[in-house]
């Protein structure tokens, strides 16, 4: 599967692909309370798949190297601190959260964590390898 994963159409596609969730999750995550679908199970779920959602095609769209893996879970979880924070200091009766926070960077290294070894990378982190 690694050179699909690595092909340069479905790198810009995933590239895509995050822009469209990061959007999303940005609307979900700040609209007014009132106007939020209701949690049909554990918000902490939602924030998780929400966020491996976002560093999977982040890990596509970047490549492989540890630089550019780190640099995908940098930018998913960085954008989900950043959404927290957000909601914390906004006026539409939502509430940033410590505990969404960390599921938030759980979500971001687990959905990285599968693109890696999908691509064949399980020892990007132990070996000598690129």
């Amino acid at each position: 599967m690694t050179p699909l994963l690595t092909h340069p159409a479905l790198r810009i596609l995933a590239a895509m692909a995050a822009l469209i969730i990061a959007a999303t999750i940005c609307y979900l995550s700040l609209i007014p309370a009132t106007e939020a679908p209701a949690p049909q199970f554990s918000d902490k779920i939602k924030h998780f798949v929400a966020y491996a959602a976002l560093a999977a095609p982040l890990g596509v769209a970047f490549g492989i190297g540890k630089a550019r893996v780190l640099a995908g879970f940098a930018i998913a979880a960085t954008y989900g601190m950043t959404m927290e924070i957000a909601q914390m200091m906004g006026d539409a009766g939502r509430e940033g959260s410590w505990l969404d926070i960390a599921a938030n960077v759980a979500g971001a290294i687990i959905g990285l964590a599968i693109v890696t070894l999908l691509r064949g990378d399980w020892r990007l982190f132990g070996g000598d390898r690129r």
